[in-house]
């Protein structure tokens, strides 16, 4: 009998590795999470994660191991070669950041060179590198000099362990300093660009980052710069736990200069009049020259600037221009490039320079990120909540286009209640625009029929969906400060009935205004924590970016979003896993917001100055902004019917590297296809099925790219039929069959080869094929399965082993169960 991928790997493929110089130590299994998949509307953890084989040495005696290649291991009667594919569509090599990927079936190896796209013929095991050959060929690949010096932060070795990280963000480390490592060698400054999703992570990783560089004796002083209190109050707990008291935040009383890391905001180190993004008053103890004042030109070695999409980056910029020399790192899980419009005025075209520094175009002035981990991956690895998107349309008054569509016309608001909003004084239909764009609800058309139906609504799908119980931590997007108060006052009046109904104690504080407006900053904690209360925050803009919510469960687009860079960072408010409550999240899209997944992260500078509002509370002013026209008083209108219509459900799925909401359609199109490339007919098909561990590799092929097959049972409907007539039907077209008639059918047709077996092996059979009727494949083929009452009573193995070979009997049972 052949050696399965465990049995191939422990005696033939570990044992060559040995005679080739190879250590113990330097082969390292890693397993990642098990990813959380979302069947029937609920998260379930799979039963294991991703396992990866890796080669790690350290690049001289006694310092930091580097990971340097993977190994697929296959099943010994596999051709070599089989793995290959699998490794490259897991992207193994670029998550680990590793230039190899082998594969081998214990006899024989081919060898994948990431960098160049090349594979080698397949040659002995004899034949594998040595850790002295890998570590050369590394150093060549990733162009690094081979001079102790120059690789002084790659061979020191993280203060906590290497354990202390996930293998990603470790990988992340090391592209940065591999990068710092090629530019300081190509004579430029160092720049670095490092791009991870939302919960992946980014404040631990700087300061694991930090700490390794300052152990390797390259930083003297740095600094961690945000834009938010929360993200500077977040951190610190990370870099005390690698630095000590040697890591402090700044305050403007306190510029922390004995400290060696420090913690500030971008506001504290310029602290000149300002209004936030939401409207705040000017801060009064102004002092634009703080930054300058306390640190002295080159006073910082490093300078990690986090969520450095944002238009912040370039306002502060002096920052970076006054530590030119120092090492810049950004991070962000939304890399911005500027698209420059065309112009041959000298002038215009200084502006649009201007523009785009303060725009912030990350890739120009950083390069292409060193690193990357995308929020699928981070699904996929177990490590980040997958999203449940539901999609609304909202109707005014029986028109047959949606709202996002038309807006509101004058026409539509003849004859309703108009009144001014903060007056309360009657005015006409000609005091109300020709035209509202959608994106003007609520700040100059207030429509409470419209706060109203989208919030019973929703009311209504957070029941649906929360087994019926209202507290779920959920974060709502409204268009504005007022808007948010009048979502608040609705989600609190709908509550307050509920409990009244269902004779239940209302909590304290159930919708609460999250903006800065009510001193938001202060209530982010209550909504953080898992206690029954401070359960709806609605805002704006104030949870957008830079806020660890883990325990939210829904996010809610109740205003118009047209920058994907904004949206992605809402959508980012969801996707922390909170143990053992949340494993999932969902998305309840009224403006069609969610069609902006898989849009590129591209602002448009404008040399006019002239932006969408929508655009505002992604790139707001700073400084003194000039004195604006006095606006016209919102107009409130009374009387419109609204009425809520489904708009479909979706998944999210990586298509052609792009993520991208697809309908259930559209997602089993894909996973047929996928499936049909991988196995071509239907006789192909079942002979994979009957077979777990070919079954349990196709399987794997389709998660690996998202695609669940269990979904096309639940999207058809067909719980009582197994697994592999699902898939059957909808990718070959074959008439399926219920595990109740399959297991009916077994009975019937006692197929010859049972004719002749002993009466207590063919009871034992019978029993298993109840125990597929129960519950599938998978009954047949756990460990579980011979503790059944049933099966113990009747003997089990002992009673198989009387007909013959047991793992025979059991394939040719499961032949006949599965006949087409």
């Amino acid at each position: 009998m052949s050696r399965n991928e465990a049995q191939t790997r422990f005696d033939l493929i570990d044992p060559a590795l040995f005679e080739c110089g190879w250590e113990r130590s330097d082969i390292r299994i890693e397993e990642t999470l098990p990813a959380v998949d979302i069947v029937y509307g609920k998260g379930r953890r799979r039963p294991k994660g991703r396992t990866d084989y890796v080669l790690r040495r350290p690049l001289e005696p006694g310092t930091e191991p580097m990971p340097l290649a993977i190994i697929e291991a296959k099943r010994e009667k596999l051709p070599p070669e089989h793995g290959l594919q699998q490794g490259r569509e897991y992207r193994t090599g670029h998550l680990h950041h590793v230039p190899f990927i082998f594969s081998s079936n214990g006899h024989m190896f081919v060898e994948y060179d990431e960098a160049a796209g090349i594979t080698s013929e397949a040659r002995p095991m004899s034949e594998f590198p040595s850790p002295d050959e890998l570590i050369r060929k590394t150093l060549e690949r990733r162009g690094l000099p081979q001079d102790r010096n120059s690789l002084l932060a790659l061979l020191t070795p993280y203060a906590q362990g290497r354990d202390h990280l996930r293998y990603y963000q470790d990988a992340a480390i090391r592209s940065a300093i591999e990068r710092i490592i090629q530019q300081r060698a190509a004579g430029k400054l160092p720049r670095v660009l490092l791009s991870l999703a939302t919960g992946a992570g980014k404040t631990r990783i700087a300061a694991a980052f930090l700490k390794r560089m300052f152990d390797a004796g390259l930083m003297g002083r740095a600094l961690f710069v945000c834009d938010r209190t929360e993200l500077r109050d977040n951190g610190l707990g990370d870099f005390q736990a690698a630095f000590g008291n040697d890591a402090a935040e700044v305050s403007t009383k306190e510029p922390q200069k004995n400290a060696r890391v420090l913690i500030a905001t971008y506001q504290t180190l310029d602290h000149s009049p300002r209004r936030d993004r939401e409207g705040d008053k000017p801060q009064d103890d102004a002092d634009p020259n703080f930054f300058s004042k306390h640190y002295p030109a080159d006073y910082f070695d490093i300078i990690v600037i986090d969520e450095c999409h944002r238009s912040a980056w370039g306002d502060w910029f002096m920052i970076l221009e006054q530590n030119s020399n120092a090492i810049q790192v950004g991070l962000t899980a939304t890399p911005r490039e500027i698209k420059l419009p065309e112009c041959k005025d000298a002038e215009v075209q200084a502006q649009v320079e201007k523009d785009k520094r303060l725009l912030a175009d990350n890739l120009k002035y950083f390069g292409e990120a060193a690193y990357e981990y995308e929020y699928m991956q981070g699904v996929a690895d177990g490590y980040l909540a997958p999203a449940s998107l539901e999609t609304y349309d909202l109707f005014h008054d029986g028109h047959i286009q949606p709202e996002r569509l038309r807006g509101v016309q004058r026409a539509d608001v003849q004859g309703k209640r108009l009144s001014n909003a903060l007056t309360g004084q009657r005015v006409s239909a000609n005091d109300v625009p020709m035209q509202s764009k959608p994106s003007a609800l609520e700040a100059k058309l207030i429509l409470p029929e419209r706060v109203l139906a989208m919030s019973e609504h929703l009311f209504e799908r957070l029941l649906a969906n929360g087994d019926d119980d209202p507290i779920q931590k959920t974060i709502i997007f409204c268009a504005g400060d007022h808007h948010a108060d009048l979502i608040a006052n609705e989600m609190n009046n709908l509550y307050s009935k509920w409990c009244k109904a269902h004779g239940q104690k209302r909590i304290a504080t159930y919708a609460f205004k999250c903006m800065s407006s009510s001193n938001g900053q202060a209530l982010i904690p209550e909504l953080r924590t898992r206690q029954r209360s401070h359960i709806i925050a609605t805002t704006k803009d104030l949870l957008t970016t830079g806020v660890n919510v883990p325990c939210v469960r829904n996010i809610v687009f109740f205003r118009y979003v047209q920058s994907p860079i904004l949206f992605h960072q809402m959508v980012g408010r969801g996707t922390r896993i909170d143990e053992p409550d949340k494993l999932m999240f969902r998305i309840y899209d009224y403006t069609g917001a969610t069609a902006l997944f898989g849009s590129d992260f591209v602002t448009k500078a404008s040399s006019d100055k002239k932006s969408d509002p929508d655009e505002v509370a992604e790139d707001p002013p700073t400084g003194p902004p000039p004195t604006p026209p006095t606006p016209n008083p919102p107009i409130k209108v009374k009387g419109t019917m609204i009425r809520v219509e489904d708009a479909g459900q979706f998944n999210l799925l990586d298509v052609n590297g792009r993520l991208t909401r697809v309908t259930p359609q559209q997602y089993q199109m894909k996973l047929v296809e996928q499936l049909t490339t991988m196995v071509p007919s239907i006789v192909d098909f079942r002979e994979r099925w009957l077979e777990a561990t070919q079954r349990q590799e196709m399987l794997e092929q389709l998660t690996s790219q998202g695609l669940l097959p269990e979904k096309l049972r639940e999207a058809s409907h067909m719980d009582d039929y197994d697994l592999f007539d699902v898939i059957a039907a909808v990718a070959y077209g074959i008439e399926p069959l219920t595990r109740s008639e399959r297991a009916a059918r077994f009975g019937d047709l006692l197929p010859d080869w049972m004719l002749t077996l002993p009466q207590p092996t063919t009871r034992v059979l019978k029993a298993v094929v109840r125990q597929f009727e129960r519950a599938g494949t998978e009954a047949l083929e756990t460990g579980e399965l011979w503790s059944v009452d049933e099966i113990r009573q009747a003997k089990g193995l002992s009673a198989l082993r009387l007909g013959g070979n047991p793992a025979e009997l059991m394939r040719r049972t499961k032949e006949t169960l599965f006949a087409i």
